[in-house]
């Protein structure tokens, strides 16, 4: 997906969120979905030690929320919540080595 076509699905999605009230009632989704349940997935993230989070202790290693944006060159990235200055990188190896099994 480009990134254009990305912000419009996201700028979509809020804006059906904050109107979820009155969308709520004019909808009748062509869409049905049955036998569901709520499970989980994978979603890309970052997995590292922020520096200046306003609610993790610096250097305690977290995975971020889902990773939406990411440049390299630039040196930046951004999840659900937030952007982040992207330090050094390393192979995800090292997190697997640290913390057992799947980062």
């Amino acid at each position: 997906m480009s990134r254009a076509s990305l912000a419009t699905s996201l700028r979509s999605l809020a804006d059906d969120l904050e109107n979820v009230d009155q969308c709520a009632q004019a909808l009748s989704p062509d869409v049905a979905i049955n036998t569901w349940a709520l499970t989980k997935r994978a979603v890309p993230c970052l997995i590292g030690r922020p520096i200046g989070h306003p609610s993790v202790t610096r250097g305690k290693p977290v995975a971020s929320s889902e990773l939406f944006y990411l440049d390299p060159e630039r040196g930046i990235a951004r999840t659900m919540s937030r952007w982040y200055r992207l330090g050094t990188r390393v192979d995800v190896e090292y997190w697997t080595d640290r913390i057992g099994g799947n980062p």
